[in-house]
């Protein structure tokens, strides 16, 4: 039984290999035949009629050579890459047969990719052959175009000769190497040399739109040469030597040269112009006209500084006639005021340094004037020099100013003070009266060392002022001392009397408590002799303070703010 199942499984393992490789040979061939089908699809599509056609064509030079090198190819994929791939193909049926399948794989794919290289080549070839058979055709369509457009421009340069100037000679060099360029066009198309032919197509075409450039742009710049450019040089040596002959002056012969300049760079663009090279002409014109506009505002330089020169000499005359007597007022109210006051700000040392600035700027003053009188000066040089001048005389008058708001300060400020000093007297009179009407038993020594020490500080700056020749930057200080001591002791006047009132409504508050509390009436009178005996008011409200805090809290806050709400109303 054993052996009839092991006899099976062998002749079933031998039907099994047998299919498997029946499958795998048909697999092969399908292939193979798949490959031979693309191979003879391939061959069909060969141009043999174009080139048989080509090879009856007459043709030279570089289409000649291109023609050839077509031919070589396809001969090439004739007569070795079409049997390398049937080799391969047979080659793959042989291993096939023999089931040699690796090799067999490998020969399809390589007759694959033989095939599609093959392809590739066919179609690079096709395209090549037409492109080379049409361009005979091709050619003669672009020509026509490019004679169409040489005719427009032949035609546009003999009937507007005169709007391209000096270039139409050169124009016309251009059109008859044009024309010369056309008739070895067609030697070439006749004797077959249609790469030749086209390249020179390329040429001509690069050309004609190179001419159509000129006719647009030559006239243009040419009418702005010969009109704007010219017109404008022309207007500039008539009114330099306008100027001149009204003599004006100009700080160097820099125009006589730029105008010489400018006869150049405009023969240079001429010269540009007439050799075709209309760049550099509009590169050159664009420099020419930023000379021209220098040199224009040169002149309107002068031409505008003579207007301002007028009316800063006009000015400046008046300027120096009311610095002047300005100067001439301080020193008399300089004299007058060093009679009262010791002058700390060298009012009379910058008054005579003014002075002596004036006479320098007068002395520049009429030179300048001389200068233009005598036409020595250019209009401009005269205009910054008198500008200058202007501005120094300007902080001269603002010194003078300040000068003047000095000697006007002494007087003010001694009224001022003096009105200070009465309301300061006033102050202490009303602080004396204040603190005795409140019935104090006393006032602490603290309190009255400060009050006298103030009071006799008031009592030296009225000696001060009272002096006949007044020293104000002492006046200053005891002013500014006087008034600090007395905003000083005006608050410690209300200190001393809100805490007197504090210490007494608080003392009749805590005394509510002396039945609930026995250290009441203690507190109560310690509080009180400090009060009546040593006026130590601030301490005697503390200590009440403290006690009622501790038995009602909140109540001295109460307090307090009633007592000032009442005082604010009062």
């Amino acid at each position: 039984m054993t052996l009839e199942i092991v006899g099976i499984i062998i002749i079933l393992l031998i039907v099994a290999l047998y299919i498997t490789t029946y499958l795998i040979r048909k697999k092969h061939y399908r292939t193979i035949d798949e490959l031979d089908t693309r191979k003879k699809t391939l061959m069909e599509s060969f141009p043999t009629t174009k080139i048989q056609s080509l090879e009856k064509r007459s043709m030279s030079g570089q289409s000649r050579e291109t023609a050839d090198e077509l031919e070589k190819q396809w001969d090439n994929i004739e007569t070795q890459q079409f049997p390398a791939i049937e080799s391969m193909l047979f080659e793959a049926e042989q291993a096939t047969d023999r089931y040699r399948f690796k090799k067999a794989r490998a020969d399809q794919e390589a007759a694959k990719e033989k095939l599609t290289e093959v392809q590739t080549s066919l179609k690079l070839l096709n395209d090549r052959l037409d492109a080379l058979m049409k361009q005979e055709e091709e050619n003669l369509k672009r020509i026509e175009t490019i004679k169409k457009r040489y005719h427009t421009i032949r035609k546009d340069l003999l009937a507007k000769s005169f709007s391209f100037g000096r270039s139409a000679e050169a124009l016309e060099e251009r059109l008859g190497t044009m024309e010369t360029d056309f008739s070895t066009f067609s030697h070439l198309t006749a004797t077959g040399d249609h790469e030749e032919a086209n390249q020179l197509l390329e040429q001509l075409e690069e050309t004609i739109h190179t001419m159509e450039n000129y006719m647009t742009e030559i006239p243009q710049i040419l009418t702005k040469i010969d009109e704007d450019t010219t017109e404008q040089i022309q207007e500039i040596e008539s009114g330099y030597q306008t100027l001149k002959e009204e003599d004006y002056i100009f700080p160097d012969e820099s125009i006589k040269e730029e105008l010489a300049s400018v006869h150049v760079k405009l023969e240079s663009i001429n010269k540009a112009i007439s050799t075709l090279e209309i760049k550099q002409a509009e590169n050159e014109s664009e420099k020419l006209d930023q000379n021209i506009d220098k040199i224009y505002e040169k002149l309107e330089l002068e031409i505008e500084a003579k207007t301002e020169v007028k009316e800063l000499v006009s000015q400046i005359r008046k300027i120096l006639l009311y610095l002047k007597e300005q100067n001439r007022k301080l020193l008399v109210e300089i004299d007058r005021l060093s009679q009262s006051y010791h002058l700390y700000r060298d009012e009379l040392k910058e008054a005579e340094a003014a002075e002596e600035r004036i006479s320098e700027f007068d002395k520049q003053y009429i030179r300048i004037n001389e200068q233009i009188s005598d036409k020595k000066i250019a209009y401009s040089t005269a205009s910054e020099q008198l500008n200058t001048l202007f501005d120094e005389l300007e902080a001269l008058n603002e010194k003078q100013s300040e000068i003047s708001s000095y000697l006007t300060d002494y007087r003010e400020s001694e009224l001022e003070i003096k009105g200070d000093l009465e309301e300061m007297e006033l102050a202490m009179r009303e602080m004396k009266r204040y603190v005795e009407g409140k019935n104090l038993p006393g006032l602490p020594h603290e309190y009255l060392d400060f009050f006298f020490y103030t009071t006799d500080h008031i009592q030296k700056l009225s000696q001060v002022l009272a002096k006949p020749k007044l020293d104000m930057n002492e006046v200053y200080k005891l002013h500014e001392l006087c008034e600090d001591d007395v905003d000083q002791l005006a608050e410690k006047t209300d200190q001393l009397v809100d805490q007197a009132i504090l210490s007494e409504l608080v003392s009749q508050r805590l005394y509510r408590h002396k039945n609930d509390y026995s250290e009441v009436n203690e507190t109560i009178r310690y509080s009180r002799s400090l009060f009546t005996e040593e006026y130590d008011y601030e301490t005697a409200l503390k200590m009440v303070r403290e006690k009622l805090e501790s038995i009602e809290p909140g109540a001295f806050e109460t307090i307090e703010k009633e007592y000032y709400k009442e005082k604010k109303y009062a």
